[in-house]
């Protein structure tokens, strides 16, 4: 048995802004998480081209977003290592440093939809324990044509933002 269950909440935040912050509370709690880790991309390799905020100031963002809430912590696994940051390497590398946690991913609806786009989807989706998406109110996702439940679509937990 998995000593704990952790979200990893990844992204850009470029801003981290309230939709974020909701998202992750509402999988702490409707998941029954220990922590969530808000891992930041520092060059994601969907957004080359496009202006990012320098790393440091969307680390200070997040930092000031989270507010050292005990529920949730900045990792620094992919600050800390050369790009390209793939969430499939992230993934393997986050399952080294927890190996006896479940590693939950967390995500937004609009995520999923686009997830067939990823880099090694079906892999991404192997190394993920469970995978938490987040629904907006009133939102259906329809997991069937992205993720046949023979395959993974079973690994999806959808989580609902309360109104």
């Amino acid at each position: 048995m998995p000593a704990q269950r952790i979200g990893i909440f990844g992204g850009t935040f470029d801003p981290p802004h309230v939709g974020h912050l909701i998202l992750a509370m509402e999988a702490f709690d409707q998941l029954h998480l220990a922590r969530v880790l808000w891992v930041l991309t520092p060059d994601p390799p969907h957004k080359r081209g496009k202006h990012i905020t320098a790393v440091g100031n969307r680390i200070d963002m997040v930092k000031a977003a989270i507010n050292a809430d005990p529920m949730f912590a900045l990792s620094y696994v992919d600050i800390n290592r050369p790009g390209p940051h793939y969430i499939l390497d992230t993934m393997r590398i986050l399952h080294q440093e927890y190996p006896r946690a479940e590693l939950v991913y967390l995500m937004g609806g609009d995520s999923l939809e686009n997830l067939l786009h990823w880099f090694k989807p079906a892999e991404f989706i192997d190394t993920c324990d469970r995978v938490g998406v987040m629904r907006r109110p009133g939102e259906q996702i329809n997991i069937e044509h992205l993720l046949p439940r023979s395959e993974f679509g079973w690994k999806i937990f959808p989580t609902e933002a309360r109104q």
